[in-house]
């Protein structure tokens, strides 16, 4: 089963066109052996000879994806080496593997090598699989197993489970038992999964070639239609289409030199903001490596006149989120000036606005892997080299730090313990682990405080944790709180990495982001040993629409639920100062991190009732 790897768009997937090839045959009888099946299949298919005799093919498509119309075109000398253009107008994404490695060509013309671990276990598999390893019953890699024979519509399918040993992608083959034709084919991988059915069958050359497919992802409910035009085996392909391109995108300009240092940011509720000038309109950005594009406000998007295109699912931190593609006009920061690009737009503001915040965009992978990236945290300041001509010199840690899906990951150890990869995301306040690792591991069994945390998508249950030190990059941080999401949906839940590591963690630190050699380095900042306090109330407040100050959450057993809160209370005063008088609900919250003992007489509307009451702050963990 030869599939071409997937392609991530925008922190979506657009299923990488993967094509099986069948013929029909007659099942005399029902079949228990799952090796007897794929036999039966492959036979079907032209036989193993007739496969392992195709060298090399090309195809031709028309692609619906995303509400969007457009081509795609492919290359493959097997076992591995490919190469896949995607053109949908608004959108175009070049992506290859020339045996060696693997390389993707974003939309905004960004060279990216994908040398990650996740990325080197799917070449590995993709290999055996194009080998036929899992026909071998000794195989020491594959396990296949027959799940028994179940209705596909009005077609009885052998569901034949091929699982393996170097990572946790399952695919699942619905085989026709009279035909031993695939009629489906289900990938599960990283959280996610990709149906796919086969229609138009045609003989070329002895093989039977689906001619259509129909795709669907889930949960982000993206949906994909494959209609080929053009089938050609066993022609002759220049080597070279199977290379990354020899140069890369220049697409920005210093205005001094190479580089724009010390550029003054905001940091506020732990994230990053920096002043970006689009049209002669100054606002606000965050600064997010977590985001795999940029990203510009769907409403501000619509303020500046700019036209949306096509439609898709965007996973966020909490589920999945519409968005849609723009060109966003020339733009500068501090500094420096971009040319246009292409990026996503998403209802992010309203979001923001809940949390007491006020942003206009992301500027996110498009934008910060242009440059070597550094950033010192205690004194507020960025600055961006060219990588071209940067150089360190100082006396940091350099870690190896391979991108996956744009993320840097990294090694990180907690509570000298729990130890892995972990995503660097610039976009997250705080640190978590991912579901499948903390159920893993049996961090999910583990006793915290409950609460809500919020992201691109809407809020989500958590578990706030404490571990007693934190190890990265040869330095070690001392008590340190961790929160884990309860629900495996959106991008906490779906990754294959250890966690998500947050500003709550990079603080301590001043930090340099390569992104040409994908390396991180780590200095210990001024604030390498601050305690930072946390909360000790268990009460979240949002601005609710109407302006007022509202409670969304209460953790059991803390202060606020001993003291009486509900959700869904209005605050109108603390200590008898009104809320108005505060500089907005993050200084409200900031309050909360007093010392153990504070107390708080605080004035609430429940329901149009007023009621008194009294918080005193402990600590939670």
């Amino acid at each position: 089963m030869r599939c071409a790897k997937s392609i991530w768009l925008v922190g979506v997937v657009c299923a990488g066109v993967a094509w099986a090839v069948l013929s029909a045959s007659v099942a005399a009888q029902t079949l228990t052996d799952p090796y007897q099946i794929l036999a039966k299949h492959y036979e079907a298919m032209g036989g193993l000879d007739r496969l392992k005799a195709e060298k090399t093919k090309y195809f031709e498509a028309t692609v619906s994806v995303m509400g969007l119309e457009g081509t795609v075109r492919e290359w493959d000398a097997f076992p591995v080496k490919k190469r896949q253009e995607v053109d949908l107008k608004v959108f175009k994404q070049t992506s290859g593997d020339n045996g060696e490695v693997s390389w993707v060509v974003d939309q905004n013309g960004k060279l990216q090598i994908q040398k990650d671990e996740v990325t080197l276990k799917k070449r590995q598999v993709e290999d055996l699989l194009a080998n036929y390893e899992h026909l071998s019953r000794e195989s020491k890699y594959f396990i296949v197993t027959l799940r028994g024979v179940e209705k596909l519509g009005p077609v009885d399918c052998y569901v034949v489970k091929i699982a393996n040993t170097i990572n946790q992608d399952v695919r699942i083959e619905y085989l026709d038992t009279a035909s031993f034709i695939a009629q489906q084919s289900v990938l599960t991988t990283a959280g996610m999964e990709t149906y796919t059915t086969f229609s138009d069958w045609r003989d070329v050359g002895g093989l039977k070639i689906p001619f259509r497919q129909e795709t669907e992802i889930k949960p982000i409910e993206q949906k994909q239609v494959v209609q080929v035009t053009r089938y050609e085996s066993n022609l002759e392909i220049d080597p070279g289409l199977f290379e990354p391109p020899g140069e890369d995108v220049e697409d920005f300009t210093f205005a001094n030199g190479t580089s724009a240092e010390d550029v003054p940011f905001k940091y506020v509720a732990e994230h990053l903001f920096i002043e970006v000038t689009v049209n002669c309109d100054k606002r606000q950005w965050v600064l997010d490596t977590g985001a795999a594009a940029s990203v510009v406000d769907s409403a501000y998007a619509a303020e500046l006149g700019l036209e949306t295109s096509g439609t898709f699912k965007a996973v966020g931190a909490g589920k999945t989120v519409g968005a849609s593609f723009v060109k966003l006009p020339a733009y500068s920061v501090n500094g420096i000036q971009f040319g246009e690009q292409k990026v996503a737009s998403i209802n992010i503001l309203s979001l923001f606005k809940r949390a007491g915040l006020d942003a206009a965009g992301i500027l996110g992978y498009d934008f910060l892997s242009r440059f070597v990236t550094k950033i010192d945290y205690a004194n507020r300041k960025i600055s961006f080299y060219d990588p071209a001509t940067f150089e360190y010199r100082g006396t940091g840690k350099v870690i190896d730090a391979p991108l996956r899906d744009n993320l840097f990951a990294l090694p990180m150890t907690v509570g000298g313990k729990y130890s892995g990869s972990w995503s660097l995301d610039l976009g997250a306040s705080g640190t978590s682990f991912f579901y499948s690792y903390a159920e893993k591991s049996g961090i999910l069994k583990l006793k915290g405080v409950e609460g809500l945390a919020g992201g691109a998508g809407g809020y989500f249950s958590v578990r706030a944790l404490k571990f007693p030190s934190v190890e990265i990059a040869g330095f070690t941080l001392g008590e340190q709180v961790f929160s884990v999401p309860l629900e495996k949906s959106g991008a906490l839940g779906a990754r294959e990495e250890t966690g998500n590591l947050g500003n709550d963690i990079l603080r301590h630190f001043v930090i340099y982001l390569d992104y040409e050699r994908q390396q991180v380095i780590f200095e210990k900042g001024e604030n390498f040993a601050k305690d930072f306090p946390n909360g000790k109330a268990g009460l979240g407040l949002v601005v609710a629409d109407n302006g007022s100050y509202e409670v969304f959450f209460v953790a059991p057993g803390t202060p606020a639920a001993k003291a009486g809160f509900k959700k869904g209370d209005v605050v109108k005063s603390i200590n008898d100062i009104p809320v108005e008088s505060f500089a907005g609900v993050i200084a409200i919250s900031e309050l909360f991190k007093a010392e153990t003992g504070t107390r708080y007489n605080m004035e609430i509307s429940r329901e149009g009732v007023p009621h008194r009451l009294r918080l005193t702050l402990k600590d939670l963990l």
